[in-house]
C-alpha cells in the first residue's frame, strides 16, 4: 500500500474559510435498516448549481460503498473502497436463479501529479493503464482529484447539486471533467456523494433521470 498523500492543492486549503458555512447546511444522520450509514441531508435544492472546492476539501480519504445493479438478466453486487490515493472495485454478478457468473477486480492509484494508473483490471491500453484520461464509473472519484491536482477542474469549478435515494450528490460535467476523452454516452454525467466523494450514480441531462451505472435504492455509503 502506498504511502498517503497529506499535500492539499492551495485552492483546497483556501476553500475551507468556507466549509464551515457549507458544513451548517448539512446535518449527518444515519441508522439504516439497523446498520450505521453515513447518509448526508441538504437542503440545497435538487438542480442548484453549487461550488466543488468546499465539498472536495471535505472528503475523507476513504470510503465504503456497498449496492447493487439491476439488468434484465442478472444483478451486480458492487463494493467501491477507498484508501488513500488508491480506489479499489469488486463487482460480483449473479444471474437469475443466484448462478454466479464472475466476480470482476478492479484498481487504480492516484499519482502525486494528478495521473490515473491502473494496479489491476485495466483493458485499455497500456499507456492508458499508465495514466488514464478517460476514467469512468465507480472508480472516478479518482479522476476528479486527478483533474483537480491538474487544473482540468479549476478552483471556481461547480457541480448540479441532486439527491439519488435520499443521498445527496454532486453531479459533474462529463465534458469538464474529461476535456480530452469523448464521452461514451453524450449527456451522462458522473454525481459523487456529498459526504464521501465515492460515484453512487450517473444523471442523465436528456432523460433528465438517473440512468447507465448508478446504484440500486438501499445503496451503503461510508466513510472510513
Amino acid at each position: 500500500m502506498s504511502p498517503r498523500t497529506t499535500e492539499r492543492p492551495r485552492w483546497l486549503v483556501a476553500s475551507a474559510l468556507g466549509l464551515a458555512a457549507f458544513a451548517a447546511a448539512i446535518v449527518v444522520v444515519g441508522v439504516v435498516g439497523g446498520a450505521a450509514a453515513s447518509q448526508v441531508e441538504s437542503p440545497i435544492a435538487d438542480g442548484s448549481e453549487i461550488a466543488l472546492a468546499p465539498i472536495v476539501a471535505a472528503w475523507p480519504d476513504g470510503y465504503s460503498v456497498t449496492g447493487t445493479k439491476s439488468e434484465p438478466l442478472y444483478v451486480e453486487h458492487i463494493t467501491s473502497t477507498r484508501d488513500g490515493n488508491r480506489f479499489s472495485l469488486v463487482i460480483d454478478v449473479v444471474a437469475q436463479g443466484d448462478s454466479p457468473l464472475g466476480v470482476q477486480h478492479s484498481e487504480v492509484r492516484l499519482q502525486p501529479d494528478g495521473a490515473v494508473r491502473w494496479t489491476g483490471g485495466c483493458t485499455k491500453t497500456a499507456a492508458e493503464c499508465l495514466d488514464d484520461p478517460g476514467l469512468r464509473g465507480f472508480l472516478s472519484q479518482a479522476a476528479v482529484l486527478g483533474a483537480i491536482r491538474r487544473g482540468v477542474l479549476s478552483a471556481d469549478a461547480t457541480g448540479t447539486a441532486r439527491t439519488l435515494h435520499g443521498h445527496p450528490v454532486v453531479c459533474v460535467s462529463d465534458a469538464a471533467l474529461h476535456p480530452d476523452a469523448p464521452p461514451v454516452v453524450d449527456g451522462l454525467d458522473p454525481c459523487f456523494s456529498i459526504s464521501t466523494g465515492a460515484l453512487l450514480g450517473h444523471w442523465s441531462t436528456p432523460s433528465a433521470a438517473f440512468v447507465g451505472p448508478t446504484l440500486a435504492e438501499g445503496l451503503v455509503d461510508e466513510p472510513r
